[in-house]
């Protein structure tokens, strides 16, 4: 007599969801790929240093206001973007800046997800 064992066959993974900021990300990046060549100065002007340190300030200042906001529940999406904008230029070393860029990136890429999240 011989026996045959089955054949076990592997369990099959759920498919991965597609991850709804993908195509969001893909059009950022085909945008950024057409944009002429930007200056070779992060920040601008006879006095970048004062230039940063008013960025600094105002980003400061819209944290306050974004604060109050939220207190109140009318916080905005572009409120968050100004203020985020201001202090990723008001950073002090060219790798402050580029967290800050990324952040406005991110804050970016989560707004436009959230508009098309509600236009469907």
């Amino acid at each position: 007599m011989t026996e045959t064992t089955a054949k076990k066959t592997a369990a099959k993974r759920p498919a991965r969801a597609a991850d709804p900021l993908a195509s969001v990300v893909a059009e950022v990046h085909g945008a950024a790929k057409v944009i002429a060549d930007l200056p070779s100065h992060l920040v601008g002007g006879v006095h970048p240093k004062r230039g940063t340190d008013a960025y600094r300030r105002r980003g400061e200042e819209w944290a306050i206001i974004n604060a109050d906001r939220g207190e109140v529940g009318v916080l905005g999406v572009d409120g968050l973007a100004i203020e985020v904008a201001f202090a990723a230029f008001g950073g002090r070393t060219p790798e402050e800046i580029r967290k800050g860029l990324v952040r406005l990136a991110s804050l970016a890429v989560a707004a436009i997800g959230q508009i098309d999240r509600g236009s469907k």
